[in-house]
This record gives C-alpha cells, sequence and structure tokens, in this order.
C-alpha cells in the first residue's frame, strides 16, 4: 500500500511555559523527593502532576475517596424501588446493550442482586440483538417484558434516548429505571421513566460525567448495599464485597474508552488487582482462553484483549453467550462459552482484515484519481455490519480523513463514521440528513442508517458538510513526551510509567522519541513488523547492548515502509514502551507510533 497521506505533524507535549533551566530543576527537585525516575516525572508533570504530594495520590489513589452513590440524581428513587420490589418479591428485568459496557454492566447488577437476597427465580436478564434489533431499548422489548410479568425493568449502558419504549413502558405500567451514561437529547430530554440514573443530566451534580454504564451499575450496587444495611438484610459478617465486582468494572471502563481520571482512576486501579485474582469462573476462562495469566496481565491487555473477546459475542452472533460466560458459576460450562468467544473473535478478526484489504484497494485507486477530498464513505453487501466500525477507525487513522463504512443489507444500509482532525462527524451527518434514515453518537464516532438508493446521494453531502467543518491541525497530531534514550527503559522505568496508567482518553499514553537503527526485521502475518532497534548517533551505532525489540503495527502494508527506506541508516522514533509479560518474565519493548527522518540542526 503506498502512503498517500502527508507526514504525520509531530507536537511536544506542553511544558508549562517553563525553559528547559527551570523543567530541569523542577524534575530533580521531585526526583529527591519521589524517587522516582526522570522518566516517570517528565510524564507526571506534563499531566499536570507538579509536587511530590500531588505525585503520590495519583499513584496511591483510595477507594474510600470515591463519590459517594447517592450524590447521583434519581439514586435514591431507584433505591427505594429496588427495596419495594425485592420486599413484594415482584419480578425484576435487566436489560444491557449488547457492546462490553452494557453486558458487564448487566452481569454486575445480575450478580448484585443474587447477592443481595433477591429471589433469583424473579431476576433475569436481556439484551437487543445487533442485527435484528439495533442499539438501546425498543418497543418490542418493552411489550414482551410486561408479557412476562416483569414489574421494573433496569436497563444498563443503554435508555437516555429510547423515548417511545419509554413511553411504551409507562402506558403499560412497567416501571423503568435508566441508568445509562450516554449523552441526553437536549431538544426532547429525559424519557419518561421512574428514575434515571445519568450523571449527564443538567441537574446532577455528582460529577461523575466520566463513568461508564459498568461504573454506574456498580454506584447503584453500592447504593443498594447501603440501604440494605440499613434494612437488615445481611447477617452479621455476611454484607457483600463488592469489590469482587470491580473486575467487570474495569473491563467496561477500559473498553468504553471513558476518560481514566476521577472515581474512574480509583475504580481502575483497584479493579485490576481485582482481575488478576478473580473468582468469577467466566472471567478466570476469558483470560485463559485468551493465554493471560495473573503474572503476565498488564494494563494494556484490558482493551486490547479481553474487551474485544467480549465484544466478539455482540458483533458476530449474540451479546447472550458473553453474558452467560460473565455471570454462570459453572467453571465447565464457562470454559466451554470462552472457547466459543475465542472462536468468535478470530472469526471477526479475519473477517474484519478482508473488509479492510478490499477498501485499502479501494480507497488507495479512489486518491489516485482525485476522490475522497474531505472525507471518505465506502459501502457493500459483502461487509459485516459487526466490524464495520473497527473499520472506520482503520481507515482514519491510514488515511487520516474522516471516514464511514457502511453495510449494505437488502433493505437499508449500516454504518459507522469516525472523526479525524478534530472535525465533527455528527455536525456533518446532521448536515445530510437528507440522506438518511437515522443517525446518533458523538462528534467523534457516530452511526448511521440509509437507503440503499440514497448512498451515491450521502457521498456527495457527506463529502461537501466535512468541506465546511474547520478543520483542526492539532486533532492529528501526535503528541510526545520529548526525547530519551532506549536505555532509559529500563524493566524499573517502565514499571514505574505502568503505575500511572492505565491510559486512554484524559491519561494519554506516553509517546517518548528516540533515535536509532534497524538491526533486524520480519513481517509478521504479512500485516505487522517485529524490529530490532539500536541506539544510533551521529551517523554510527551506540555501544553493543544498546538495542530493543519493537512492534509496528499494520506498518508492513506500507509500500513505503517495506522499501530501502526501513534499513536505510538512523530514524528518529515515536514509540510507547511496554513490558512484555511471559511466563513471569518481563522484557521492555517498544510500539511504534510513527517514525521520519532525522533532524538536523
Amino acid at each position: 500500500m503506498k502512503n498517500h497521506s502527508q507526514p504525520r505533524q509531530w507536537n511536544l507535549r506542553d511544558q508549562t511555559g517553563r525553559t528547559e533551566a527551570e523543567w530541569g530543576i523542577l524534575i530533580q527537585d521531585l526526583k529527591r523527593q519521589t524517587g522516582l525516575s526522570t522518566l516517570t516525572l517528565r510524564v507526571c508533570v506534563l499531566r499536570g502532576l507538579e509536587t511530590a504530594a500531588a505525585i503520590e495520590a495519583y499513584l496511591c489513589p483510595r477507594f474510600e475517596n470515591l463519590t459517594h452513590p447517592f450524590q447521583i440524581r434519581d439514586m435514591d428513587r431507584a433505591v427505594d424501588r429496588l427495596v419495594q420490589s425485592r420486599n413484594k418479591s415482584e419480578r425484576i428485568r435487566i436489560f444491557g446493550d449488547y457492546d462490553v459496557d452494557g453486558t458487564t454492566g448487566a452481569a454486575l447488577l445480575f450478580w448484585m442482586f443474587h447477592e443481595f437476597g433477591f429471589e433469583l427465580k424473579n431476576i433475569d436478564v436481556r439484551q437487543p440483538d445487533r442485527f435484528k434489533d439495533g442499539y438501546g431499548l425498543n418497543i418490542g422489548a418493552v411489550e414482551a417484558a410486561v408479557q412476562e410479568g416483569v414489574h421494573v425493568l433496569v436497563t444498563v449502558d443503554c435508555g437516555i434516548t429510547s423515548f417511545e419504549a419509554a413511553s411504551r413502558a409507562q402506558e403499560l405500567g412497567l416501571e423503568l429505571i435508566i441508568v445509562d451514561h450516554h449523552q441526553l437529547d437536549l431538544g426532547k430530554g429525559l424519557p419518561p421513566a421512574h428514575s434515571v440514573i445519568n450523571p449527564q443530566r443538567a441537574d446532577c451534580e455528582s460529577g461523575l460525567k466520566q463513568l461508564c454504564g459498568c461504573g454506574l451499575a456498580f454506584y447503584l450496587a453500592m447504593a443498594l448495599r447501603s440501604r440494605g444495611r440499613q434494612e437488615g438484610w445481611f447477617l452479621q459478617g455476611g454484607e457483600p464485597n463488592l469489590k469482587k465486582h470491580l473486575d467487570l468494572v474495569v473491563i467496561a471502563t477500559a473498553a468504553d474508552m471513558v476518560p481514566l481520571i476521577g472515581d474512574n482512576r480509583i475504580l481502575v486501579r483497584y479493579g485490576l488487582e481485582v482481575l488478576k485474582h478473580s473468582q468469577k469462573p467466566g472471567v478466570k476462562a476469558l483470560m485463559d482462553a485468551a493465554g493471560l495469566g495473573s503474572k503476565d496481565l498488564s494494563p494494556s491487555h484490558l482493551g486490547f484483549v479481553l474487551g474485544p473477546r467480549i465484544n466478539a459475542s455482540g458483533r458476530m452472533q449474540s451479546a447472550s453467550l458473553a453474558l452467560e460466560l460473565l455471570t454462570t458459576m459453572d467453571s465447565l460450562r464457562a470454559a466451554d462459552l470462552a472457547f466459543e468467544l475465542e472462536r468468535l473473535n478470530e472469526e471477526r478478526a479475519i473477517i474484519q482484515n478482508q473488509i479492510w484489504d478490499e477498501i485499502r484497494i479501494r480507497v488507495e485507486q479512489g486518491l489516485a484519481q482525485g476522490k475522497y477530498r474531505n472525507g471518505i464513505v465506502v459501502a457493500d453487501s459483502k461487509w459485516h455490519e459487526g466490524v464495520v466500525g473497527i473499520v472506520a477507525s482503520r481507515v482514519t487513522e491510514t488515511f487520516r480523513k474522516p471516514a464511514a463504512v457502511i453495510a449494505l443489507r437488502e433493505d437499508l444500509g449500516k454504518g459507522s463514521v469516525r472523526s479525524f482532525g478534530g472535525k465533527d462527524v455528527l455536525a456533518a451527518l446532521r448536515a445530510c440528513s437528507s440522506t438518511l434514515i437515522g443517525f446518533g453518537g458523538h462528534r467523534h464516532a457516530a452511526g448511521l442508517s440509509l437507503s440503499l438508493d440514497r448512498v451515491e446521494e450521502f457521498v456527495k453531502a457527506f463529502d461537501q458538510a466535512l468541506e465546511k467543518i474547520e478543520f483542526d491541525s492539532q486533532g492529528g497530531a501526535l503528541f510526545v513526551e520529548g526525547a530519551c534514550s532506549l536505555e532509559e527503559f529500563s524493566v524499573q522505568n517502565l514499571q514505574e510509567l505502568e503505575r500511572l496508567g492505565p491510559f486512554g482518553p484524559g491519561n494519554p499514553e506516553p509517546v517518548f522519541t528516540v533515535t536509532a537503527k534497524v538491526k533486524h526485521h520480519r513481517v509478521l502475518k504479512g500485516r505487522h513488523l517485529k524490529l530490532s532497534l539500536a541506539a544510533f548517533e551521529g551517523g554510527a551505532s551506540l555501544k553493543q547492548g544498546s538495542e530493543i525489540e519493537a512492534i509496528w503495527f499494520h506498518a508492513a502494508e506500507r509500500e513505503d515502509i517495506l522499501s530501502g527506506e526501513l534499513m536505510a541508516g538512523g530514524r528518529e522514533w515515536a514509540a510507547v514502551p511496554e513490558l512484555n509479560r511471559f511466563r513471569g518474565q518481563m522484557t521492555p519493548t517498544l510500539r511504534v507510533r510513527d517514525w521520519r527522518s532525522i533532524e538536523v540542526g
């Protein structure tokens, strides 16, 4: 594949206006007080942690500092209604979305009801089918609940924009408790419901807008346990330990890409330790099937290994497989389910790569012909709608333009849209809404549906809409922490860096620049590059031993990299340092993000 995009801009993270001398004094002062490495302290200061006390508080978050759950609007109403349901032995149905967040959140509430003494015969869980029902709570699910004698319906990770379904529930006398973290429809406000637990509400002063759906479910569990304590539900010494369910919360928080700050950071730090020693048969089986032992588990595995396997259930088949895995108490059944999820994830990866290969060729040809001036829209009847979102992200990362990837069915097209360069894709969809059946999402990612005979019209309208939206040159830039040497990537230093994670929105992963030469390389699976990098300075390799292994995902798909450039002298590399764990051993590695010629002068 040829590289049709302009070289990516590298920006040094803001050093808060300090001179190099002031910067050096601050780092040395913090080094004396904390004992941390220069590498780690650079990242700390660039994240606004400029005192030893602030760094200590960040590295050692305290569980007791979590926001009190009853600070969330409507939490008291929801808890009162659930207490009433328990006392009256009413039927409760949990309705969770089909992605990682909704599935883990539904599983957490199932465990909560079980441990809080609700009769299991009165508790069940349902999820929408991605392909038949689409996203969120629907009228059919409401009517089915009423027909089956459900008294209270609790949504997780959906419901905040399900106005028709909520109105139908109200008509039929079904009490609705919405637990959702998504943005409200500012024009319509809140859907009719008994209680709406959503920190995005304008009248909610909890400050917990960063929580994911499963995280909100955990706060509901904390609040209900508090009330249960007052109600005398638990025998002395028998109060449920909710911390053991943080394994579900940490998986969801990482997968849903919510900001890893505030309460989320506390939940994730404790959750990672719980996950390593999870007692849930399904979680243990999931890690075993993925080849992860507790000693090998690292924060990066949350989003790249565990999340995709849970998501594969809803993407390729039915989310009920993953839900059963996370709620089963049978170890043998858990092993079978985990094996099936592993198979579905492998199938997902194959289909995803096939679609990507087709799109890559099509877009390359289109760019050569002058197409896709402002954005990329591709559609095909052979593409699986369960993976178009993943592929759309790859398209934007590779070609550095907003992209829409659409799977065409017999009746309509369903697609995913991703932003690049700060362009608001939701605003673009609004501008061409006359060509669509429906759309939704936010400025960085959205979904759409359209009639088959409107595809070409949408292609033109979307491109025109993007042309009118301002491009943010910083939006596509790669932000780096600064230059360092390969010797600084020691096991000890990288262990320190890991304590600053997990990384994600609000806490970006640290990217450092190094000057190095490729000593050896090999292609993995026809797509990726495994590299051996040696320190390089002034036209010569440095002392023996200044080497490190690196992985560059999808680099083997680019002709400019596989040409003679790869082995041609030293280059400047932007990479994320990581610890590779295997059989209890830790080895420093780099995950390459970009490269460029060495700047002279």
